[in-house]
């Protein structure tokens, strides 16, 4: 592209000053200028669809910012990506929705869904041809989930994934299948991921004690029509709060752990040996996970029902909600600039600050909660395996359809220090921690076989459907790739994906299992049997069930307001707890270190 001394104009559209000619897609937007617009995106050659302004929008994000749902729609047919997330990680849909308009918001939705499903199925095929370059290997991958709240660490699964890859086939075993009811449902199941005859991918689910497969192939040839959601879909985004987390790591650091104490009279640098490898110890320290919730679209209606809902809670949920929410703050604006006459150049120009709780837009109301986390990583410089050509493709792989594999994949996708994380610990939401260990390469095994050097064989066999298995269409959705947002799957207990596509691909349409209001419930859960088994209750498992639905309804009887008390006393003294331990460390530490000094001054 030449540059803005030499470049005067662009077809169509007189381009009349240095903003003008840097963003004429945002400036055309601003504008409403929608012949402008058609004539520039008819000559998209010289442009860059989905550049960011110096606000962190695209011209896409713009004009759903702003209303001018025209330019969006112009947009959404010339291919403009309706994933990429403002810098306040509000995604498009979420400001569509925003905005209250339906139809649009289904517009939206349905090109999101149909680029993320045309795109991610040709990345999945570019990450299977990019592992067919690399060695064949085995390793286990061991999942630890845990959680500072009483009886909830016990309530959380561990999991093991044994993961085989050969050319341009992977395939991962799993003993946690999904969440049913309130029990997390163990299951001997295969998920594999391999390239058709057609030269597309297919992900397969293989359920060994059902003897079931089920098989999706993953086409990038689809119709943007299959993708359109269904009318209540679109009631259920309308009617409640706009979501998002995201891990913010943008001021995030990484150094050497110590050893405590014994740090003054060493060096002190953390070291552990982790399956045989040598580790250096690494704490990310500003690593913060944030919840978003907006509630500026909601109507009088819709806001006393969740407020009615709020109040319907038990004790102990609503205070463990308040005691989450200590690092809670607003990101409302009190000012729409746009309305009140905001120029096109002034919102391009960098330089042109907005004064505190000013936006172009529609007001915000926002919620907005923080908690830092310190993520920790174990760093081993010599490792069999790649983390850049054999780890990450495979953990991009069972992020489209798992949660914590899809955070895990954020985290080392960042520019982590030298060496293989054979270790890695990182917060999955604001209760709950994975502990992700790697582990066993290239050991013996089922469909392992060693042959020279570190080199395996992994046998075919292990990439084939068994003879015998039902080849299943999957019509009750257990099964299936989705292309949602994050706050898409966290937030969806009634239908998540309508329309002909969502049931032909079968996708999930139950609640995540792993959503923070899951993990609450099947706190308290835990703890109404802790208290019946210590007690020797005599209640059955269902009595306790009921006892738990009757603590959610806020029954005003004595058992219920015991068990309020005694499962928030219980966070409570947790907390005391690790609050005494950690000011004891401070003090022995502190001890030591007089000790020393005291002693160099004696010599």
């Amino acid at each position: 592209m030449e540059s803005p001394e030499n470049q005067r104009y662009l077809p169509g559209m007189v381009l009349d000053s240095p903003l003008k000619l840097e963003y004429p897609l945002h400036y055309a937007v601003y504008n409403n200028q929608q012949n402008d617009l058609k004539e520039l995106l008819a000559n998209q050659s010289t442009l860059e669809i989905d550049k960011m302004d110096p606000r962190g929008r695209t011209a896409l994000m713009l004009a759903v910012t702003i209303g001018h749902f025209e330019c969006a729609n112009l947009l959404l047919e010339s291919g403009a990506d309706a994933s990429i997330p403002n810098k306040e990680m509000w995604s498009v849909s979420n400001e569509a929705v925003a905005q209250g308009n339906e139809e649009f918001v289904q517009s939206v939705i349905q090109h999101r869904d149909f680029q993320r499903a045309t795109r991610g199925a040709q990345a999945m095929k570019r990450s299977l041809e990019k592992l067919r370059e690399v060695p064949d290997f085995f390793c286990e991958m061991n999942w630890d989930f845990s959680s500072w709240v009483p009886f909830l660490s016990q309530a959380c699964p561990s999991d093991c994934h044994k993961v085989y890859k050969k050319g341009s086939s992977v395939r991962i075993d799993t003993t946690l299948a999904s969440f049913e009811g309130t029990n997390w449902v163990r299951g001997n199941q295969s998920y594999m991921f391999r390239l058709s005859n057609e030269g597309f991918a297919e992900f397969i689910v293989l359920n060994h004690d059902e003897r079931v497969a089920v098989v999706q192939e993953l086409r990038d040839d689809d119709i943007l029509n299959e993708y359109r959601q269904s009318p209540g879909a679109m009631d259920d985004r309308l009617s409640n709060t706009i979501s998002t987390t995201f891990i913010d790591v943008d001021n995030i650091g990484f150094e050497r752990t110590s050893r405590g104490f014994l740090s003054w009279f060493t060096s002190g640098e953390g070291n552990e040996t982790v399956d045989g490898y040598d580790c250096k110890v690494l704490n990310a320290s500003n690593v913060h996970l944030v919840t978003k919730r907006r509630y500026d679209h909601l109507s009088a209606e819709a806001r006393e029902r969740l407020a009615q809902e709020e109040a319907s809670e038990s004790k102990a949920v609503a205070s463990f909600k308040k005691m989450m929410s200590t690092n809670k703050s607003d990101e409302n604006t009190r000012r729409d600039l746009f309305a009140e006459g905001l120029t096109a150049e002034q919102y391009l120009d960098a330089n042109f600050e907005f004064e505190p709780g000013c936006d172009i837009g529609k007001l915000r109301e926002v919620v907005k909660r923080s908690n830092a986390f310190k993520a920790t990583l174990w760093m081993a410089d010599e490792y069999p395996l790649s983390l850049h050509d054999q780890i990450i493709p495979i953990v991009e792989l069972m992020a489209v359809n798992s949660p914590h594999f899809a955070r895990l994949h954020k985290f080392i996708r960042l520019q982590l220090p030298a060496g293989f994380p054979v270790k890695i610990e990182i917060p999955l939401f604001h209760i709950v921690s994975a502990r992700i260990a790697f582990q066993n390469i290239n050991a013996p095994g089922k469909h392992v076989i060693p042959i020279e050097g570190r080199d395996v064989l992994i046998e075919d066999e292990a990439f084939s459907i068994p003879d015998g298995y039902v080849i299943d269409d999957d019509d009750y959705g257990r099964y299936g790739i989705t292309w949602e947002d994050d706050d898409d799957r966290n937030n969806r207990n009634s239908q998540r994906n309508g329309g002909a596509a969502g049931e032909r691909r079968g996708m999930a349409r139950h609640a995540n299992p792993y959503s923070e209001e899951m993990m609450i419930q099947m706190a308290i859960e835990q703890s109404l049997r802790e208290s019946s088994s210590s007690s020797q209750d005599p209640r059955t498992e269902v009595q306790v069930l009921q006892d738990l639905m009757h603590l959610q309804q806020l029954n005003a009887s004595e058992s219920s307001t015991s068990s309020d008390t005694e499962f928030f006393r219980a966070i409570r003294d947790s907390q005391a707890d690790e609050e005494r331990r950690r000011r004891e460390e401070e003090a022995f530490e502190e001890e030591i270190r007089k000790v020393l000094e005291l002693s160099k001054l004696e010599k």
